[in-house]
């Protein structure tokens, strides 16, 4: 019930329509999503606060600046089709030894948002753990940048959920 709330307030401030039964309209249909997909809050810890806000800001502006820069270059590339791409599909290990589903998930949601990537698979192996699957437009650039963007993502996305 209390992980609800700010999904509730984040509904209200998507929605632009702050009254309280807008609030209550968010509130009821963030229960029902938590319960549909059985989140249950265990996988987040509030241990520090300020510091796992701090974190989730961190992490907003990096994944703004991703998006917003990955955009700039994908419609570089649209907009000059005589630019060489290369699309193809590389292996992405996820780099959480716990092997916590909610961190995969938010670690491929940060890959798929940026434009040009998208995840489309994950894969266990007993040697590497979970690995994900990503599609990229071009596997030259951001091929070698994917391992070092996901270590930095699962820094910060380890630092909103408390397991620091």
């Amino acid at each position: 019930m209390i992980l609800a709330l700010p999904l509730a307030l984040g509904w209200t401030i998507y929605t632009a329509q702050p009254t309280p039964g807008n609030f209550l309209l968010g509130y009821i249909f963030s229960v029902s999503v938590l319960m549909a997909t059985g989140i249950r809050g265990e996988s987040i810890r509030l241990r520090n606060a300020p510091r796992q806000l701090y974190n989730l800001v961190v992490y907003t502006v990096y994944l703004a600046s991703e998006v917003l820069s990955a955009g700039v270059k994908v419609s570089h590339v649209i907009l000059r089709p005589s630019l060489p791409i290369k699309p193809g599909i590389s292996s992405v290990n996820t780099q959480d030894e716990t092997e916590n589903e909610l961190i995969s998930a938010v670690s491929a949601h940060g890959i798929t948002i940026t434009p040009g990537e998208l995840v489309v698979d994950f894969e266990e192996t007993h040697e590497e753990g979970v690995m994900m699957i990503v599609h990229s437009l071009n596997l030259d650039t951001s091929g070698q940048s994917l391992e070092e963007d996901q270590r930095k993502r699962l820094a910060r996305i380890k630092g909103i959920l408390g397991h620091d």
